[in-house]
């Protein structure tokens, strides 16, 4: 196993998912955030919406209430507001 340290600040860009603001995710995502029906059984039954990540070619599942981050290469997944909060801190709004 080799451990390493993220040494260089990195910038990301975050929309939360309220369950009510699919139209703002669309435009952030650049149209790869869709809605899902929890009883199709694509996902598990707490996940309301999916976001495309470029970089991995996947669909991932998004819970209302998590931050959909747009990485620096451009990719977008998912994030917890509790692990978002504890990771990182804001420097602009």
């Amino acid at each position: 196993m080799i451990v390493y340290r993220i040494k260089l600040p990195v910038e990301v860009a975050t929309v939360e998912w309220t369950g009510h603001n699919e139209s703002e995710l669309t435009t952030f995502t650049s149209g790869g955030f869709l809605l899902v029906d929890p009883e199709d059984g694509e996902f598990t039954p707490d996940v309301t919406a999916k976001v495309y990540d470029r970089l991995h070619d996947t669909w991932i599942g998004v819970k209302t209430g998590q931050h959909v981050v747009r990485g620096p290469r451009g990719e977008h997944y998912p994030i917890a507001a509790d692990v978002l909060a504890e990771t990182t801190e804001v420097v602009a709004s």
